[in-house]
């Protein structure tokens, strides 16, 4: 089916072989990440993937400007996940500094009152 309509639209799909099983290991590494960052550097193998297929048609207008407004898409919102990422991290780490600090706090008050 693949090689027909390669047939049919007269394009080279060289690229084919890397881009089938490339964005399959971004899905795998993307189910077993544990942390946002390994989720986003999973997601980015894949996204560049689709970014090649967009515009996979070089002869033609509309798949170059697909492939570039893609390209523009995806990084803005890669961005904004990284920046989401950021945000939780400080957070997350803010909020467990100030649960170590009351650890900590009341470790000492309970130290000072026992005689």
């Amino acid at each position: 089916m693949c090689f027909d309509f390669s047939e049919q639209e007269r394009f080279d799909a060289s690229e084919s072989i890397v881009l089938i099983p490339l964005p399959t290991r971004s899905m795998l590494l993307m189910i077993s990440a544990h942390d946002s960052i390994a989720m986003y550097l999973a997601i980015e193998p894949q996204s560049f993937c689709f970014y090649v297929i967009a515009a996979s048609k070089r002869k033609s207008e509309f798949s170059t400007e697909a492939g570039s407004k893609y390209l523009i898409l995806g990084a803005f919102s890669s961005g904004i996940f990284l920046f989401g990422c950021d945000r939780t991290t400080i957070d997350q780490t803010s909020l467990e500094t100030c649960r170590e600090r009351e650890k900590r706090l009341s470790f000492l008050s309970r130290r000072a009152t026992v005689p």
